[in-house]
This record gives C-alpha cells, structure tokens and sequence, in this order.
C-alpha cells in the first residue's frame, strides 16, 4: 500500500493464485510492483484497455512514447510470456477539445473567404481585434492597445525575466507557468508580424504565412463571438474533423510498428450504451440530475457507501486545476453541484455543441463516462490491465474506477468491487524539463520526426524509449540517442557479420568443435533478459543482455565457432528484437536471421559480387607485383562475359558502375602505376561509387575479400567526420600558408615555430606556441603533444636557419 505525503491509497486485493507468480509489474494502485496473474483460471487469457487518443490534432512524440511502450509490452505479453491478449482502445471522438477546435476552424475558413464571412469586419480588422483581445486575456501586464511594432518593447519590459529564465511571479516557481508564458509571448510576436505584414501589403492576405502566424489568434477570438449562435446540428462538422485526425494517428501508428488494437471503440457509436450505463449508476444512487439537465457523480454517496474513491492519486481529489481540466474547457462552473469534485456523466449541450438524445435531454458524454462504459461493455465486470498516460491518472482515472465501481457494485456484498487489478501509466517524455504537450506548443509531431532530415526513425525510436524504460519520465538528450544509436550499430554490424560466415567459413578451412564458452554466454544472456522481463518489463536490462552477449561473442576467436553455433546465437537475437517490434511485421517464430535494413538487393547482389572481387584483385596483385597488367584485364573481362548478369531498369546503376570500374582498370595498364595509384582506384570504387548506391565494402584482416553490406547511418556519420576533420584540416593548411609573404609562401622556413600551430584545429597554446587543446577544448595526449613538439623542434631548426641566411643576405 504506497502512501503520498501521509495519504493512503485504499487497499488493493490481488488476483487469486497471484502469490509466487514469477512476473512481477508496477501497479499504480499500490505504487508497487506486484506478482502479476490474470483472472482466467486458465493463466493464459489477459483483457487489457488502454485509454487512446482524442483526435483533434495530430499526435506528437510524447504520445508515441505512450504508444510504442504499451506496444512493446504488449508484445512482450503475448510473444514472449504466451499469453492470450485481448486488448481494447478506445478512440474519442466527441469531446470539448474537438468540438472547439472543429469550431474554431469552421470560423476561420468562414473569415478568409469573403462569401462566406460573418459580418462586415475585414480580415485585417479581425486580426487586429484578436491581437488585443489575446494580449488582455493571456498577457495581463502589456496594454491591450499597444501597436504591433511596439510589442517587442513591451515583452521586454514586462517579462523579460521570463524569457532568460527568471520566475513569473518572484518567489513562485511554477515551470509550467513560465513555460505557457513563453508559449503565449511566441504566439502574440508571431501574430504581431502577420499585422505588420498585412499593413505592408494587403495581399498578403492570401498568403499562407500570414494566415500562419494569426491563426492562433483569431481562432478563440472568432469562437468567442459567434460560439454561442453556431449551428451545431450538422454533425459532420465534428465528426468530420475526428475522423481525419483518427486516420491520421493510424497512420501513424503504422509508421510506428504499433500492433492494431483488437478491438476499437468510438464514443460517437457508443452513446447508446453510454446512456444505459449512467441510469444504472443513477439508480444506484450514485449520480444526479442539476435543472440544466446534466448529470454528475455524487462522490460522498458514493464513499458513504463504503466505496473507495481517488484510488490512484487520493492526495490529488482537492486539486482543483486538475479537476477543472478533467470537466473541459466548454464545463461553466454550477452551484447545484453538491460538491466541487463530483464529475460530469452527461454534459447538456449548450448552442454550437452537438449534442443525442438521453433521458435527461440533449447532450453528450462526460469525458469520463466513455472509457467505464465502453471498457464494460467488451471487457466485462472486471479487466486484468488498464493503462495510459501518467497524466491521465488523476482525475480521469480515477473517476473512471469510481464510476465503473459504483456500476459493477453489488449492494449486498461487504467488500468493494474491484473493476481493474493492475494499472499501467506510461511515463512523460520532456522537452527542456517540462512535459511535451500540445498546450505549451512544445511538441514535435510524430510524421514530422519520421520525415525531417536526421529525424528518429520508427526502430531507433523504439529502442531509445526502450531504453528510457515505460513508466519513468525522461527526457531524449544527446547521450540517449547516442546509447540507442550505439546498440543498434552493434546489432546491425553483428547480423551483417554473420550473414557473410556462408561466404567465409568455407574458406576459412572445416568446421570447428562447438564452443562452450558460446553456449555459457547464451545461456546467460538468456537468464539476464527473463530476469529483466519479469521484473515489470524491464527493457533497458533486457537489451543491455542482448548488448553484452554480442560483446562476449566477439571477444572469442572467429575460428573457434563453428557456424551452426553462431546461427544458433544470432538467431535468438533476431527473435528477440522481432518480439520487441523492431524488425516490422517480421514474427517471434521467424527462422530468419536479422533484421531489415541490412540487406542488399537480390538483384543487385551478382553485380556488387563482381565488383567487389575486381576491387579484391585489384587490392592482392598491388600488394603482390605493384602493379596492373594487360593479362589482369583480360581475367576480370572474361570474368564479366561468365557472370550470370540480369540487365533491367533497376539494375543499370550497378551496371554503370561496374563500366566505370572496368573502365579505371583499364587506365591502369597503360603506364606502370605505383601501388598508392592501385590502392587509390580501390579507395575510389568502395568510397564513392558504391557508396552513391548506398553499399560500403568492408575490408577485413582476417579474409582476403571485402564484405558486401549497406551503408548504415553509423557509417555515414564516420565518413562525416572524416570529411569535417579534412576540411578543418584544410582550412587550417591554408590559414598558416596565409601567414608567410607572398613571396616566401611556398618556403615554409619563414613560419615562426611559435606561430606553426597558432590556427583553428586548436584553442589554446603555452608561450612557445605548442597547443594544449583541441578546437573543441580538450586537453591534447601525452603522445599528441609529444608528436607535435617533434614538428616544432624540426620548423625551429628551419626557420632558425632562414633567419641567419636572410640575415647574412642583407649584411654580407
């Protein structure tokens, strides 16, 4: 039982036959881990719910975080553990959010088109008149009436502190304050430049830069005009708008490898039984009706009858904020509520919200009724999981197991009912220490991660929230996505290795005796990650033992392995990541070894396989005689004319390739090369023609051929840095060139020792101009130092030696 500064939560009653179960997860109801069992006398069958999402926007990472974390213990569930999962979500479709945002919208479309516009008002006097109404409501300290071209002056003025880091209010730190501030002064200097923009150029109305940088201005601004006089009764004007953002989160849940829910419900398809569900509890006498015709939950009747209410969060039920959030922004505060924390079953629809028939009247749903209805109606009287995010936990949580409680209650029995055994809240994910929300604007969309250039792909995203672990806030650093991009360079790299043993044992001579350091490290490695795994779903652990197995593999003689035993490893890693969604569609049972993204294209193979053993010869015979002759040529031609090759469209990149490289060959025959020459040709077909098909050869010390793979973006980055580190280089040649006169330029005795070293690749030096520090400030090695202090000693014996010679020069 966890407590919260000394408030108790009510006490938890496991499932039977839980004691002794190996798995063990965190249970929000006990702030916890307890020993996991389902309800179905079997063991084998879980029911699961998980709270989705409400679509009036596009979701952003933090809810992929939510998803993808429920998604990989979902897998974990039914891939690893076995269990039969039936798992629920729920889509909400009708909601305050959507209704004002579908409102919003709706309005704004009516203003910029001059057919459609509701009064005489012109755009520019619209965005002028939101402009101020903006300032008063939501930046109380700036005159409502300043001009666009003085607002900056007046942020400044009034809250300057804020921007550089400083509390709202002195001696009040309240981080979500501060941060809803800077939203709202970003907001108002964007609206600010869509006047001034306006006022330089009334076309500019058309323009869709302008209409961005108001839009979030005029939008409230034209709902609080006209919300209250808006015809609601076409639905499709909401429904239309959720629909969209629904098939847009689908969307991206694929993109994500998010596994489709086995059941999803709508609100819209539920009011029906959403209605039935509340007249129950009414007539439980848990609930009530005010004159306007809403209905709200009676939280003291409900606990006078010996029912436990806030059982997640009990040291929340007096926070009013999170209380007025839960109700939604379109809920005006009534004096008929019995008590300030009883919650709305049933809304009446006021004008410019749709709204269904019930017993009570037009209306809608409260938001959370939806969840306890919808939930009972699939899963039944008790469920085995639920989860969702941690901010859903109070009220909207709680709420939903009072209610859901005071449905399923049988008034006879002494003892609560029990709806949910265990709760799951996925953590938050932070941008700069504050939660990323669409409230304080601080969020990344999830197609836009996916697409921007650098951006998380669907796999690395999974391994770095992995790797965050499901139910702690984090943050995504540097660090992080270092570590996530690290282990899957490592797996990546591992896969490859052994995809290309077929081609090099059978060179490498016979099979070897099995190994039993492999099957030690197998076999812990497997008992680490069954550890983890139970241990509420510990995936940092599990992928560090996959981390450490690969680790350990490598360390052991290549030789010493034979190849069925490195399958046998290889391919109970691939089972491991299919199982945690990161290898697409691909299933735990699969016999495949490795992942996507490593493979090179069936067609493409017999070109990369010529050509990489042109490169391999090439490399041999500079090595062995230095040089290229005709006869050479004549071999790799013949060996072209007896290559099974396949011409297509998609094959003419590699055939224009391996042109090129027959061409460069041949060059080489034509006047005696050096083996720097040969080698350069190499360099040449593995850095830059291949590269461009995005295949790198790797060369090996161990095998006399390169190994065929893609170029990864751990590659990638190195060849970057490669390139950077040349440039710099560069750079840094040319600055000290600068340094001599143009007439001793090329005579590099006239440089100074004490200036040779003075250029950007480093930041700090001693007296005699000898660096101590890179250009990034890092203290240089002892060798480091000692190399260069050989460069100096060598340039101050030449230029010591011009001096005395220029000297002699001018006084002979």
């Amino acid at each position: 039982m966890a407590s919260h500064a000394r408030v108790q939560q009510p006490p938890w009653q496991p499932p039977p036959n839980a004691d002794g179960k190996p798995i063990h997860i965190y249970n929000s109801l006990t702030r916890s881990k307890t020993p996991f069992a389902p309800l179905d006398p079997q063991g084998k069958k879980v029911t699961w719910y998980v709270c989705g999402p409400t679509v009036y926007d596009d979701a952003h990472v933090g809810h992929a975080r939510n998803y993808v974390s429920t998604d990989v213990i979902r897998r974990i569930m039914r891939d690893y553990f076995q269990f039969d999962v039936k798992f629920v979500m729920n889509i909400t479709d009708v909601d305050d959010k959507i209704i004002i945002r579908a409102r919003q919208h709706y309005l704004f479309d009516e203003l910029i088109d001059p057919k459609r516009r509701r009064g005489t008002t012109t755009v520019q006097e619209t965005s002028l008149a939101a402009f101020r109404a903006y300032l008063s409501k939501n930046l109380k300290s700036i005159p409502h009436d300043v001009s666009a071209e003085e607002l900056f002056a007046q942020i400044e003025k009034y809250y300057g502190d804020v921007l550089v880091g400083k509390a709202l209010q002195e001696g009040k730190i309240s981080k979500d304050d501060e941060d809803k501030t800077k939203m709202r002064i970003k907001t108002a200097q964007a609206a600010a430049d869509g006047i001034a923009l306006l006022e330089a150029s009334p076309d500019a109305i058309e323009d869709e830069a302008f209409l961005g940088k108001v839009k979030d201005v005029i939008m409230p601004y034209l709902d609080s005009l006209y919300a209250s006089t808006f015809d609601a009764s076409d639905h499709s004007i909401f429904t239309k708008w959720a629909k969209k953002y629904e098939d847009r989160f689908m969307e991206d849940m694929q993109s994500l490898n998010v596994l489709e829910p086995d059941v999803v419900t709508r609100v819209t398809e539920y009011v029906e039984k959403i209605t039935a569900f509340i007249t129950q509890i009414e007539q439980r006498g848990f609930a009530y009706k005010t004159s306007d015709n809403s209905v709200f939950f009676d939280i003291k009747a409900f606990e006078q009858g010996k029912n436990s209410y806030a059982r997640l969060e009990p040291w929340s039920r007096n926070n009013m904020e999170l209380q007025a959030d839960g109700e939604g922004a379109l809920t005006k505060r009534t004096s008929e509520k019995k008590s300030e924390a009883d919650f709305a079953l049933w809304k009446s629809s006021k004008q410019g919200e749709p709204s269904w028939q019930s017993p009570w009247g037009p209306g809608r749903p409260g938001w959370h009724i939806e969840c306890s209805a919808m939930a009972s109606q699939e899963l039944g009287a008790q469920m085995d999981i639920h989860s969702g995010g941690i901010d859903l936990a109070f009220p909207h949580h709680d709420n939903e197991l009072a209610q859901s409680e005071a449905y399923w209650r049988d008034g006879h029995r002494e003892a609560e009912h029990q709806w949910v055994n265990y709760f799951m809240h996925m953590g938050h994910l932070d941008v700069q220490g504050a939660k990323m929300s669409k409230s304080l604007k601080n969020f990344v969309t999830i197609r836009h991660e996916l697409s921007r250039e650098g951006g998380l792909n669907s796999r690395s995203m999974r391994i770095l929230f992995m790797l965050g672990g499901w139910k702690e806030r984090f943050e995504v650093t540097e660090g992080l996505k270092k570590e996530a991009s690290a282990w899957e360079d490592k797996v990546n790299n591992f896969f490859i290795k052994v995809l290309s043993m077929d081609e090099t044992k059978v060179v490498n001579g016979h099979e070897s005796k099995s190994n039993p350091s492999v099957q030690i490290y197998l076999a812990e490695a497997k008992g680490r990650f069954h550890s983890a795994l139970t241990d509420s779903f510990n995936t940092a652990l599990a992928i560090q033992a996959i981390s450490e197995l690969i680790t350990k593999y490598n360390t052991l003689e290549a030789s010493t392995i034979p190849l069925e035993q490195t399958k046998t490893v290889a391919l109970w890693i691939t089972q491991m990541v299919n199982m945690f969604g990161l290898n697409g569609a691909a299933t735990v049972d699969r016999e495949t070894i490795g992942w996507s993204g490593i493979d090179i294209p069936a067609f493409a193979r017999p070109y990369l396989t010529l050509i990489s053993s042109i490169r391999d010869r090439l490399r041999q015979q500079a090595q062995k005689k230095g040089h290229i002759d005709v006869e050479d040529v004549t071999d790799i031609r013949q060996n072209i004319r007896e290559s099974p090759l396949a011409e297509s469209t998609e094959t003419a990149p590699y055939q224009k390739v391996l042109n090129d490289v027959l061409a460069m060959v041949s060059q080489l025959t034509e006047s005696k090369q050096s083996i720097g020459s040969i080698m350069g040709v190499a360099d040449r077909i593995r850095d830059e023609n291949l590269w461009d098909l995005g295949v790198y050869l790797e060369d090996r010390a161990d095998s006399p051929t390169a190994r065929i793979r893609p170029v990864t973006k751990e590659l990638r980055e190195a060849k970057d840095a490669q390139q950077a580190k040349k440039a710099k280089k560069s750079l840094a040649d040319r600055s000290r060139t600068t340094t001599a006169t143009p007439a001793a330029r090329d005579d590099k005795r006239t440089i100074s020792p004490q200036e040779l070293f003075r250029n950007e690749e480093y930041s700090a030096w001693d007296d005699d101009g000898l660096p101590l520090k890179d250009n990034e400030g890092n203290e240089l090695t002892n060798s480091k130092r000692k190399k260069l202090k050989k460069q100096w000693d060598h340039q101050k014996r030449l230029h010591d030696q011009w001096q005395s010679q220029h000297q002699q020069a001018q006084h002979p």
